[in-house]
C-alpha cells in the first residue's frame, strides 16, 4: 500500500509538470522555449528528459589521455561480454522453464527498471531470477539507495559507451538521461553512419564497452564494501560488538530496564557478538541451544518459591505460582558424576537473581565447574536472553529471538566519537552493496540478445565479420539469423519477467 501512495504523489507530481508545461508554451512560448533548450529539459507524460552536449569535450579529454590503457582495457571488455553472453542466455532460458519446486538453484536479483543486479546463493544448483521490486521484496525505506545505484551504473555505462567510441572517431551528439516515472537511464547519442563503418572489432568495443565498465564498477564497489570497516576504523569500531541504530516503538524489549537506543551489545548469553551476521546467528542458537545456568545449591535452597506441580496444556512442568512473573520453573540436569546433593528435581527461581548469581552456563551434557545445572523449563517458541551492554546492566528478555529482529536494528559500526553516527558508514556500506549487485546484474542482463539491449547489437555485430560472410555470403541470411536469434532472446527474457513478475504478486497477495 505504502508503494501504491509513492507511485501515487509521483504521477500527480507529473501531472502538475505537464500542466505547467503546456501552460508556459501556450503563454510564454518564446521565454520558455528558450529555457527548456538552454538546459536540455524536457517533459513528457510520466518521463522527464535531460540533454545536453556540454560533456561532450570533458569526454574527448578523458579518451585521449591514455588511449593505450583504454584500447586495452575496451578489448579485454570484449572478450569478457563474449565470454559472459552464452552463459547469460543459458541462465535465462533455464530460469525461464524453472518452477519453484523443493530445488537448488543460484539467484540473480534484477531491478525491475531493466537494469539488472546479481546476488549468488551457493548452496543452490540450478539457476533462479528474482526482481527487486521496491514494496514487494525492497524494502521502501532504500528506495533512495535503490534509484541512486541505478543512476551511477547507467552513468557508468553510457560513459564506457562514451569513452570508447571518441577512441573510435566515432562523434558524440550528446548525453542525457531519462527519468521514467521514478527510474533513473542514462544514455549516450552517438553518430550512427561513422559507428556503422567501423570495422568488426572496432564497433565491438564501442558496444562492449558499456557492459564491461559495470563490471569494472561491480568489483570497484565490491572492494570498497569489503573494505569499508577498514577504510573507516578511524571513526568507527567494528568486529567487537553491535550498536542499537533504531527500535519500533512496540517492541518488546523497550522500558526502563529494556534496550534504547545507542546501546553497545557485546553478547548474548555465552554467544560473543562481532558484526550484524554474529548478532542474528546468536539469536538463532538461543532457539537451538537454551541456556542453562551453574548455581550453588544454597542459593536454590534460599530463593526456591515452588508451589505444589501441574502439567501445563504443552506437556512443560509449572511449580510456580501463576501471579509470580518474575520467576519461573527450573529443571535440575543432575549430572550422573557429581555427588547427591539432594536438590528436588523442580524448582521456582526467579529468574534475574539467578542469572545474575549464576557461576556461568552449562557446559555439554549439563556439566559445571562449580555448583549445579538448572535449564528453564520453557516451551520451544520462547528462550531466556541475557543481552550484555557495554557500560550498562545487562537486559534479561524472556520470549522469541523474532520479536528482537522485527523490532530492533544494529550496526556493526561503533562510533569512536559522537561526531559521527552508525547511519553514516551503514549507508555508504548499503549503497556500494547496491551498486554492486545493480553493476553485475546490468551487464548480465545488457549482454543477452533482446531487442534494446547491447547484446541485439552485439549479434548484428558479429555476423558481419568477414569469417561469417565466407561461410554465408548472402546478406538476407545472416539478417534472417540476426532476427531469429534476437527474437528468441527478446521472448525469453519477456517470459522471465512475466513469470517473476507474477511470483512477486502472489507473494505479495499471499502476505
Amino acid at each position: 500500500m505504502e508503494l501504491i501512495v509513492i507511485l501515487a504523489i509521483v504521477v500527480a507530481i507529473y501531472v502538475v509538470l505537464l500542466f505547467f508545461d503546456g501552460f508556459f508554451k501556450s503563454c510564454m512560448h518564446y521565454p520558455y522555449d528558450a529555457f527548456l533548450r538552454g538546459t536540455g529539459l524536457t517533459v513528457k507524460f510520466l518521463r522527464l528528459q535531460w540533454h545536453t552536449t556540454a560533456l561532450n569535450r570533458s569526454i574527448v579529454k578523458w579518451s585521449t589521455k591514455y588511449p593505450k590503457i583504454l584500447e586495452c582495457s575496451f578489448t579485454i571488455g570484449v572478450y569478457c561480454s563474449l565470454l559472459l553472453m552464452p552463459f547469460a542466455v543459458v541462465m535465462i532460458v533455464i530460469s525461464s522453464f524453472h518452477t519453484n519446486a523443493h530445488r537448488q538453484s543460484a539467484r540473480v536479483t534484477v531491478p525491475a527498471a531493466g537494469s539488472a543486479g546479481a546476488d549468488a546463493h551457493h548452496d543452490r544448483r540450478t539457476v533462479e531470477i528474482d526482481l527487486l521490486v521496491p514494496g514487494v521484496n525492497l524494502p521502501l525505506n532504500e528506495i533512495g539507495y535503490y534509484i541512486a545505484a541505478l543512476a551511477i551504473n547507467s552513468v557508468v555505462h553510457e560513459l564506457g559507451h562514451g569513452l570508447a567510441a571518441v577512441l573510435e572517431d566515432v562523434q558524440i551528439k550528446g548525453f542525457g538521461i531519462h527519468v521514467l516515472l521514478i527510474i533513473p537511464m542514462a544514455y549516450t547519442q552517438l553518430d550512427s553512419d561513422q559507428l556503422n563503418m567501423l570495422k568488426v572489432w572496432k564497433k565491438l568495443r564501442v558496444m562492449c564497452a558499456g557492459i564491461w565498465h559495470n563490471l569494472i564498477l561491480g568489483l570497484i564497489a565490491y572492494l570498497l564494501y569489503i573494505a569499508t570497516p577498514a577504510l573507516l576504523s578511524a571513526i568507527y569500531r567494528t568486529n567487537d560488538a553491535v550498536i542499537v541504530t533504531s527500535m519500533k516503538d512496540n517492541s518488546p524489549l523497550g522500558g526502563t530496564r529494556g534496550l534504547e537506543h545507542g546501546d553497545i551489545i557485546k553478547s548474548i548469553n555465552s554467544c560473543e557478538i562481532h558484526h550484524e551476521d554474529s548478532w542474528f546467528g546468536c539469536l538463532l542458537k538461543t532457539i537451538h541451544s537454551p541456556p542453562a545456568y551453574c548455581v550453588s545449591a544454597d542459593f536454590v535452597h534460599l530463593n526456591d518459591e515452588s508451589v505444589p506441580m501441574s502439567h501445563k496444556n504443552d506437556g512443560l512442568i509449572e511449580c510456580c505460582d501463576s501471579d509470580n512473573t518474575a520467576s519461573n520453573c527450573f529443571e535440575y540436569m543432575v549430572d550422573a558424576n557429581e555427588d547427591d546433593v539432594a536438590l528436588p528435581l523442580h524448582m521456582c527461581l526467579n529468574i534475574r537473581k539467578t542469572i545474575e548469581n549464576s557461576f556461568g552456563y552449562c557446559q555439554n551434557n549439563g556439566q559445571c565447574s562449580e555448583g549445579h545445572c538448572f535449564k528453564p523449563s520453557i516451551n520451544n517458541y520462547t528462550t531466556i536472553m541475557q543481552i550484555r551492554r557495554e557500560s550498562k546492566p545487562d537486559v534479561i528478555y524472556i520470549g522469541h529471538p523474532a520479536d528482537i529482529t522485527r523490532t530492533v536494528t544494529v550496526s556493526r559500526f561503533v562510533p569512536k566519537t559522537r561526531l559521527f553516527a552508525p547511519r553514516f558508514a551503514d549507508s555508504i556500506q548499503l549503497l556500494l552493496k547496491y551498486v554492486t549487485v545493480f553493476a553485475l546484474g546490468l551487464a548480465f542482463i545488457n549482454v543477452m540478445p533482446c531487442y534494446g539491449f547491447d547484446g541485439q547489437h552485439i549479434v548484428n555485430t558479429l555476423l558481419t565479420d568477414g569469417t561469417i560472410q565466407q561461410r554465408i555470403p548472402q546478406k538476407s541470411k545472416r539478417d534472417m539469423i540476426s532476427l531469429v536469434v534476437n527474437v528468441i532472446g527478446t521472448l525469453f527474457v519477456f517470459i522471465l519477467l512475466i513469470k517473476v513478475f507474477w511470483l512477486s504478486l502472489h507473494r505479495v497477495m499471499s502476505v
